[in-house]
């Protein structure tokens, strides 16, 4: 019995009342009627019994709705068991009590089954690791590519991976190789960290990006063999053509060269043009491939801490000449001028000029041109956005923008963009474009933060 002392304690004070009634009858009778005395103790014993009977009654109602709770029993009812009763109400209310427990349970049951379902179908390896450094749980994704088993020790799978696992803070992501059973993945982690009273558990997902790095690998060699193919083409074709007009003018139908005397003075001018477009196209081949070889010799980053607000400024001070002849607002519109990076100063403001430069020209042929330049940061990066009004860059091209040797202006190289990303990369950073609408594009432009 759940109140067992309570029920002690209500007797116990019901029969202090009954002897103080009885002391009080004897003291205020003249003389002793024992009739009178056994009849009024007998009355208050019945009432003494009926009252600790009744409060005893709703002390095994209690005890029963709490074993009820305590158990799956969804068929208990309290209002089935005496509808005229003076407890009718609280049977009521424990009825509803009941079935809002019993709704809790099966719902909590449903999204149990719920989640446990989706954390096995998901295609993302997911692992928990508690204090101990054990796995507590695995998916079967996480199964299928470390080959776990029924082993729920890290070290078991791979010493760099274990040690990877170990290493890697919360939020933080790191891409890794691992061999498994003679077959390399490349897998995509990310770290999360839930904390309890008694422990911590952290949760560590990755997903084997081997097929996805093959495919982008290989549309990037694409993309750069038809770059390729097309600048060498526009080089290759005219030099043929010309080579071709030059052997007519002074070669016979077998090629051997015509007498000097044959030679006219138009004939000259003719191979003489020619042998011009050769040497304008050969120019042509070696400034390409001049700057082929640029993109192949990114140098070692040298880090410094870096004022990134001044950074911008320095970078403004350079080109404000040229936006001002251009009738172009270059302005920095960064907000906080206390923000430290960790990066390369030469390499980042080279970032910053191309992509400057690259929004003179999208902003060539409209009204009011804008470029802004502004940075933020979280916890450990600093992002600097440059955004333009211009007239945006089209969907269909937004993949290609970064290729080598790309580009969609008259006079433009086509390595800015690429040379950009490939100074951000080398800093540990990254570049990318985050939009771009018919009259907005910005570019994001993420390196370390200082610490």
């Amino acid at each position: 019995m759940i109140l067992k002392k309570h029920y002690i304690k209500i007797w116990f004070r019901i029969i202090g009342i009954l002897i103080t009634c009885l002391a009080i009858a004897f003291v205020s009778m003249p003389y002793a009627d024992w009739f009178y005395i056994v009849n009024l103790s007998i009355l208050l014993f019945i009432q003494v019994f009926l009252f600790v009977r009744s409060q005893n009654k709703i002390n095994r109602e209690l005890e029963y709705l709490f074993d009820s709770i305590e158990s799956t029993e969804t068929t208990i009812s309290f209002s089935k068991k005496n509808d005229k009763s003076e407890l009718s109400n609280i049977y009521k209310k424990f009825d509803k009590l009941i079935k809002h427990v019993q709704e809790l349970k099966v719902d909590s049951l449903q999204k149990n089954v719920y989640l446990t379902t989706l954390f096995e179908h998901i295609n993302i390896g997911i692992i928990t690791i508690n204090n101990n450094g054990k796995i507590s749980l695995k998916n079967s994704a996480a199964r299928k590519v470390l080959g776990l088993g029924n082993t729920n020790n890290i070290n078991e799978i791979d010493s760099s991976f274990a040690n990877t696992i170990e290493k890697i803070k919360p939020e933080e992501s790191k891409l890794i190789s691992l061999y498994r059973d003679g077959y390399l993945q490349h897998l995509f982690l990310r770290a999360k960290l839930l904390k309890f009273p008694n422990e911590e558990i952290k949760i560590i997902s990755f997903q084997n990006i081997r097929g996805e790095l093959d495919k982008r690998e290989t549309e990037g060699w694409q993309k750069l063999i038809r770059v390729l193919t097309h600048e060498l083409m526009n080089s290759v074709g005219p030099i043929n053509s010309s080579i071709s007009t030059i052997l007519e003018l002074l070669a016979d139908k077998n090629k051997e060269p015509i007498s000097r005397e044959s030679i006219t003075p138009d004939k000259l001018n003719d191979a003489i043009k020619g042998i011009k477009i050769i040497e304008e196209r050969s120019k042509g081949m070696l400034y390409f491939v001049k700057h082929f070889r640029s993109l192949t010799s990114i140098p070692y980053p040298e880090f410094v801490s870096v004022n990134v607000d001044r950074l911008i400024n320095n970078v403004i001070i350079l080109l404000k000449g040229e936006a001002e002849e251009k009738g172009i607002l270059l302005e920095n519109k960064t907000l906080y001028n206390n923000v430290e990076a960790l990066a390369d100063k030469g390499m980042t403001e080279q970032i910053l000029i191309n992509l400057i430069k690259n929004s003179f020209e999208a902003v060539k042929d409209i009204s009011n041109p804008l470029i802004g330049v502004s940075s933020w940061n979280d916890h450990n990066s600093v992002y600097i956005n440059v955004a333009d009004n211009g007239k945006g860059i089209p969907h269909h091209i937004q993949d290609k923008i970064f290729v080598p040797f790309y580009t969609t202006y008259k006079h433009g190289t086509g390595i800015g963009l690429s040379l950009s990303r490939q100074l951000a990369n080398a800093q540990g950073g990254a570049l990318a474009l985050t939009r771009s609408t018919r009259n907005r594009t910005i570019f994001t432009l993420r390196i370390k933060l200082s610490n």
